[in-house]
Order: C-alpha cells, then sequence, then structure tokens
C-alpha cells in the first residue's frame, strides 16, 4: 500500500500496469467495474529490434480489444533498449572483456532488468507521487511479500487467484487467445521458455525462429545450458520426421474401385 508523504490524497496518481496477461487484465477490468480512480494504464512494450516487438503479434491485437471493450487508450511505452541492440554490446572488462552479450543465461538474465525494469522506472518517474496497481494473484505469496510499499495488488486484496482470474476473463469474453497456445506468455525469444513453446514459435512464426537461429550463429554461449537454437531445430525437424512416418505408416490404403 501507498505510504502517504504529505500530499492531499487527490494529488496521488493510480496508475495500472497491464502486461496482456490473464492476471492484470483481469485486475484492470474489475477496477473499472468497481468504479476505482484509473489516472493511466501502461503497457511496457519491449523491443526486439529498433522495430519489431517481443510480444507475439496476437498480443498487440489483444491490446486493442482490450482498448475496445473498456472505451479508453492503453498507453503503450517502447523498451528504452531494444534485444538486439544489448546482444550485441561488448564487455569492456572482466573475464569476457571483448565478448558481445549474447543470448541471457537463464538464471541472472539481463533481459528482464536492461529491458523492461529500466523502461519501466524511467517511465513511471514522470508521474511522480503514485500508487501502482500490479496483477499479482491471491495465490502468488512469494511475489505478494516482494511487493513494493508503492504498489498495490487488488487480485490478492479480493481473494482472487489465477483460476479465477480465467473464469473472469472467460465470463466476459475476453480470454488474450495466445493462452489457447500457451501456458505463459512473454517474449519469442525467451531463454525461460519451454521446449512446447518453443516448438509452437518454430512451426507458427517461422521468420521470429530464423532470426533467433541468426542470433545462435553470433552468441558466444548456447540460447539454453544444454541446447543452441540449432540444436533444437534438428531436434524438432527429426520429430517432424518420425511423425511425418507415423503418419505414413497409419496410412489406410482403400482398394481402388474396378
Amino acid at each position: 500500500m501507498y505510504i502517504c508523504t504529505g500530499r492531499p490524497v487527490d494529488d496521488i496518481k493510480h496508475i495500472v500496469s497491464f502486461s496482456g496477461g490473464k492476471d492484470s487484465t483481469a485486475m484492470l477490468i474489475r477496477m473499472i467495474e468497481e468504479g476505482m480512480p484509473i489516472d493511466d494504464i501502461v503497457f511496457i512494450k519491449v523491443m526486439a529490434t529498433a522495430t519489431l516487438g517481443a510480444e507475439l503479434p496476437e498480443m498487440y491485437d489483444y491490446i486493442e480489444r482490450v482498448e475496445d471493450y473498456i472505451h479508453r487508450k492503453i498507453t503503450v511505452v517502447p523498451s528504452i533498449l531494444n534485444f538486439d541492440e544489448v546482444f550485441h554490446q561488448v564487455f569492456m572488462s572482466g573475464e569476457r572483456c571483448g565478448e558481445i552479450y549474447g543470448y541471457p543465461f537463464t538464471i541472472g538474465a539481463w533481459c528482464n532488468n536492461r529491458l523492461k525494469i529500466r523502461t519501466i522506472e524511467h517511465h513511471f518517474k514522470t508521474y511522480g507521487k503514485h500508487i501502482r496497481y500490479v496483477g499479482i494473484a491471491a495465490d502468488e505469496p512469494e511475489r505478494l511479500e516482494r511487493l513494493e510499499p508503492y504498489c498495490r495488488a487488488p487480485l490478492a486484496e479480493w481473494g482472487m487467484t489465477e483460476k479465477h482470474c480465467i473464469s473472469f476473463l472467460q465470463d466476459r469474453n475476453l480470454t488474450n487467445p495466445l493462452y489457447q497456445k500457451f501456458r505463459r506468455l512473454g517474449c519469442w525469444f525467451c531463454v525461460k521458455q519451454g521446449l512446447d513453446s518453443l516448438r509452437i514459435i518454430r512451426r507458427e512464426y517461422p521468420d521470429y525462429w530464423a532470426m533467433m537461429l541468426r542470433w545462435d550463429l553470433e552468441s558466444p554461449h548456447p540460447f539454453k545450458p544444454e541446447w543452441t537454437v540449432h540444436d533444437l531445430e534438428e531436434r524438432f525437424a527429426a520429430e517432424d520426421c518420425q511423425l511425418s512416418i507415423f503418419d505414413f505408416n497409419n496410412f489406410e490404403c482403400l482398394p481402388i474401385a474396378a
């Protein structure tokens, strides 16, 4: 909860941090339904390159859909730095001096801090004193324990769990369509995503997968501790081949009519 600094309560801005995921969307919609004050709704648009977003195209379509539903604009703030830019930054000292950053490590990844957190801190300073509303569900105790004093988590205050958020959005026909493909949403090049997500990226977003393969050739270390993107390409291609053989072996030959 925001700690009072002596300023009038009405002088404090109310800012919703919106990610397009189920929790922040359910929070936003219920806040509007409850008539809670909202001065701005902010989506931090992490950039993959100077012109290409890090989220999948369906996310940006969904943001427009939410805007239509709530009848107001969402402030989209591009990240100060983009992934490709930092990927190619060179270490100027230390053991990796002269080496580019390359893909983030799965533990201690540089991307969240340099791309998203830096942009959040820079942008939210423009509001002055404010309460920041974040989509942390009631069944996320570890995240709630780390909640900053200037933040509120209305979902937890309402006792809404992640499952509650899913049903809440389903009731309003406002589920993000990406949940039909992925359990968790995020950057399409994220090193922390599972193999199932990566299979979908390769199959349904080949241009993005091709970009990951190009980065892979330049990265001084692998995409995952046990896999490069090229290793995954070989694995997924072999899986496709096995599926093709399976389909062929199970093909039922029908007799040709005389």
